[in-house]
Parts: C-alpha cells; sequence; structure tokens
C-alpha cells in the first residue's frame, strides 16, 4: 500500500469531516477500494459473501491510517463500509442550535484585509460545504450574499452594480468572476484601495454610467437627471444655510457689543 506525498493531507479530527471525507474517498477510488465500502444495499448479503476480503481489509487500514488517535475507538468493527457509516454518524452535524451556529458564521463572516479574494471565496464555500454537510439547504442567492457581505467598502460600486444584473446572468459563478477581476483591478490601481467618502454614491453612479442620465433621479428634490450629490437646489439650500447662521451669529455679536458700557 503506497503512501506517496501527493496523497497526503490533514487527519480526521474533530471538526474537519467534510473536507477529510471527500479527499478520503478520492483517495480510496483511485485504488479501487471504494467498492469494499459502499455497495448496492438491496444486494449486501450476496456481495459480503463474494467480496474480496484482502480488498476490505486494506481499505479499512486506508481509513484507519487517515484519522487521528481520538476517532480510533469509532472504527472497531472490521467492514470499512460500518466504519465510514459510524464516522458519518459522529461528525454529522445535527440540532436546531447547530444550524443557527451555522448559518451565523456563514452570514457574518468578514474578509479580511491581507486575505486574496480566491481565499476568501474558498473560505465561504467552505462554510458552504459545512451547512449542506449538517443537512441546510443554501441556495445561490444565500452564497452571492454571503460572498458580497463580507466585503470591505473598496467592493460597493461592484455589490451595486449586480443590482442592475438580469436575474438569470446573477450566478454564483459570474459573481465570483466579477469579485477575482475587481481585485486584479485594485491591485494594479493603489488608488481604488482607499474607501470613498460616500461608496453609495460612487456605487450609484457606476450603475448611472449603464443609464440613461435621464433615468437618475435625485433623492433631494426628486427630480431626475442628476444626483443628489451634485444637486443644484442642494447646493442653493446649503449656501442659504450657511448664510442664515453667519447672519444670526452676527446679529448676536452686534446685540453683545452693544451692551458693553
Amino acid at each position: 500500500m503506497s503512501d506517496d506525498t501527493s496523497t497526503r493531507f490533514i487527519r480526521l479530527g474533530n471538526a474537519n469531516y467534510p473536507e477529510w471525507a471527500m479527499r478520503m474517498e478520492a483517495i480510496l477510488i483511485r485504488r479501487g477500494l471504494w467498492d469494499g465500502i459502499v455497495e448496492v444495499l438491496e444486494e449486501r448479503d450476496k456481495l459480503i459473501t463474494g467480496r474480496d476480503a484482502a480488498k476490505m481489509a486494506e481499505a479499512r487500514a486506508e481509513l484507519i491510517l487517515r484519522v487521528e488517535d481520538g476517532q480510533l475507538a469509532h472504527m472497531t468493527a472490521r467492514d470499512p463500509m460500518e466504519v465510514w457509516q459510524n464516522l458519518q454518524r459522529l461528525h454529522r452535524a445535527a440540532g436546531f442550535a447547530t444550524s443557527l451556529a451555522l448559518r451565523r458564521r456563514f452570514l457574518t463572516a468578514k474578509k479580511l484585509d491581507d486575505e486574496p479574494m480566491e481565499a476568501w471565496i474558498g473560505r465561504v464555500q467552505t462554510l458552504v460545504l459545512r451547512m449542506e454537510h449538517a443537512g441546510i439547504d443554501v441556495t445561490a442567492q444565500d452564497q452571492i450574499l454571503a460572498m458580497t457581505m463580507g466585503l470591505p467598502p473598496s467592493y460597493a460600486a461592484v455589490i451595486i452594480n449586480f443590482d442592475a444584473t438580469p436575474p438569470e446572468q446573477l450566478t454564483v459563478n459570474h459573481v465570483i468572476t466579477r469579485l477575482l477581476n475587481e481585485e486584479t483591478r485594485q491591485s494594479s490601481d493603489p488608488a481604488s484601495h482607499s474607501s470613498p467618502d460616500n461608496p453609495v454614491d460612487e456605487a450609484m453612479a457606476a450603475v448611472a454610467t449603464r443609464r440613461d442620465p435621464a433615468d437618475v433621479a435625485c433623492f433631494f428634490c426628486d427630480k431626475k437627471g442628476h444626483f443628489k450629490s451634485n444637486c443644484p437646489e442642494k447646493t442653493a439650500w446649503e449656501a442659504a444655510k450657511r448664510r442664515k447662521k453667519s447672519d444670526t451669529a452676527a446679529m448676536v455679536e452686534d446685540a453683545d457689543s452693544d451692551g458693553c458700557w
């Protein structure tokens, strides 16, 4: 039984069963040992008598060599399929509290400042794997939500742009591609790393470049053709407000000077 370095991975512990199971299944399939674990249940009795005992023993040995010492107590069965099922039952998360904890961790995850986008996406997908393994349905919309909610403000523009994407095109792969491209763009433009004074206005402006300016509505005067940030009525109102404040301060100063004698 070869143990080349290309097939080495972290042994099964108390917190990595989903990833371990995927890798372990691949190892067993590649070595022709998976049939010693998974068989058609209706033919189980017939297959047990004709199954190669040496293959069963080798499959069980592969499993035992890929776990930490704390897992061995759950692997005393001689049948490798029974060993596999015991590990699956033991490590499959269940219960309402577990479900809530997984969902909370999924939706509150944040991308680290020095974390590459590829690593961030992989972290989200790992959480998806753990949730699905616990029997939690995770939709494509859930995945997109988690990926974008955990991003820093510098990604506000590309996130808002997703709102203008037709629903049939807004897939997980589409979002991943856009985020990776945006990371490349930001890394080549250092100025893009700084957070804008108003990321929402900037994001809305990015969307507006793809729309007819006549369709843009101002949130200050409710007129179309411009944003609140460059609304002439807002500018005039702010100027009048500043003048009124200045006049009030001058009147107070004059009153104080008249009262001095």
